[in-house]
């Protein structure tokens, strides 16, 4: 299992007087992301699987998010970009059909593979160049 330590930010917890949680406490484990966009880009997911799969994607992506968003993209004058991203990324989370046909969640659960499998190589950025092959290649 690979896992990606969560770098130098503290989560907050949920509830009021909640002690802290330590920064390795949510690893991101990259070979199940990709084993979850894998899944769901090799044919449209059964109607029954894609609740399940959304919610894998979306919580996938919420750990991704603040990873990105706490790197230093200004050594590669990206901040700008970055921000804009993670603000279009939250928009679609936020815009999910929730009614309509069942391809229609099946194809937004695509979508979130993509938006997934970026943000990941992204997260990995300043990682060993291996490291960026084999998220690409996975």
């Amino acid at each position: 299992m690979r896992t990606l330590g969560i770098a130098g930010r503290r989560l907050r917890a949920t509830r009021l007087n909640a002690s802290r949680v330590s920064r390795d406490a949510y690893p991101i484990d990259v070979d199940d992301i990709m084993g979850t966009v894998r899944v769901t880009f090799d044919r449209l997911p059964p109607a029954a699987t894609v609740d399940h799969l959304l919610m894998r994607l979306r919580g996938h992506i919420q750990l991704l998010l603040p990873e990105i968003e706490t790197k230093d993209w200004a050594q590669y004058d990206q901040s700008n970009q970055i921000r804009r991203m993670a603000a279009s990324v939250r928009d679609r989370l936020s815009n999910e059909p929730k009614s309509g046909p069942a391809a229609a969640r099946c194809v937004y659960a695509q979508e979130l593979a993509g938006i997934c499998r970026d943000l990941l190589t992204l997260a990995l950025a300043d990682e060993a160049p291996e490291q960026l092959h084999l998220a690409a290649a996975s």
